[in-house]
């Protein structure tokens, strides 16, 4: 055999050898331990049990990398991105929780900003739970003051007093969600929401011992279309009920909003 035919054949043989031995390749890689060594070993062995393990670094590298990014970028858009190349990242749970976050940040924010009585009370009724919620209780107390105490007339002299009548009989009041005090119809009260059911059913528990006399029993609604809130909401009531009895309830200091249902 001549000279550059055994040069080519050994050189052939070398080829096949190191094609041949994933493990090999594969130890080197794992000493590289980057991005581009995982790829450059797939990309020569893509099948195979060292495959799969250099496919799972691959993917923990590029996880941890993105996330990084997310994390510096620090915006909803950066998050969803995040969860758009890893939908079963090792940090789904924590980008899913600052999405909310920040979302709620930002409603914050935008009620501030509207500084009315209306944009307090809807950040309120979505976010009841939140972390602002006290402050946003605040606030909405600063622009509904309670009102003055009524003013007690002077105390006639007992020579020009009236003379005294029988007092007349009270009729018994009707008790919390009668008929004839919170008459049935298409309109509810719903007095918060929150993002568990264990808050939400304390919560319906402390307002219907509070303002049951107003809006009658609670009850509450479990999440739908995917929002993932619970809402405490009034029976079913006349949208004038409805509305008089949330003009009553904010006055006592609770937020509200009338809904239909």
């Amino acid at each position: 055999m001549k000279t550059w035919q055994l040069a080519v054949a050994t050189a052939a043989i070398a080829f096949i050898a190191a094609c041949s031995n994933p493990e090999g390749d594969w130890k080197k890689a794992e000493a590289e331990n980057t991005e581009a060594a995982y790829q450059a070993f797939l990309d020569r062995h893509p099948e195979g049990e060292w495959a799969q393990k250099a496919q799972s670094q691959l993917d923990s590298i590029k996880d941890t990398r993105d996330w990084e990014n997310a994390q510096s970028a620090d915006a909803i858009e950066a998050y969803n991105n995040y969860l758009l190349a890893h939908p079963t990242g090792a940090h789904m749970g924590e980008a899913r929780q600052r999405i909310s976050d920040l979302e709620t940040e930002a409603a914050w924010q935008t009620a501030q900003s509207a500084g009315s009585r209306e944009a307090i009370e809807d950040f309120l009724i979505r976010y009841a739970d939140a972390p602002q919620a006290e402050q946003a209780r605040a606030r909405l107390a600063e622009l509904n003051p309670p009102p003055p105490p009524p003013v007690e007339a002077p105390a006639k002299s007992a020579s020009k007093a009236a003379p005294s009548k029988p007092a007349p009989v009270k009729a018994a009041p009707a008790k919390a969600g009668s008929a004839a005090a919170l008459p049935k119809g298409n309109y509810q009260v719903q007095l918060g929401a929150f993002s568990s059911l264990d808050k939400a059913k304390a919560e319906e528990a402390r307002m219907e011992k509070r303002y049951g006399s107003l809006v009658g029993p609670l009850s509450v609604q479990k999440p739908a279309g995917g929002d993932a809130v619970y809402r405490v909401k009034s029976a079913g009531m006349t949208e004038s009920a409805a509305r008089s009895a949330c003009q009553s309830l904010k006055r006592s200091g609770q937020d509200c909003v009338v809904v239909q249902r």
